[in-house]
């Protein structure tokens, strides 16, 4: 199964510095709903942790745990 967050690198308009946003594979929406992180390891921790809980609540709720 595919994981359902990603992190994304975005560059800023202005200045050209480097983002990064964990992105909603599924649902979609804002880039920004997750938070924008200058440090990318910090966005895969965040990527890390969303797509966890997303995979505890589907066993839970299919009961494949």
């Amino acid at each position: 199964m595919q994981p359902r967050f990603k992190v994304i690198k975005t560059t800023k308009l202005d200045d050209g510095s480097k983002q990064y946003r964990v992105v909603d594979l599924v649902e979609g929406g804002s880039a920004s709903k997750h938070g924008v992180f200058e440090v990318r390891a910090d966005a895969e921790a965040v990527c890390s942790l969303l797509n966890a809980e997303h995979l505890r609540e589907r066993s839970v709720r299919y009961g494949t745990a």
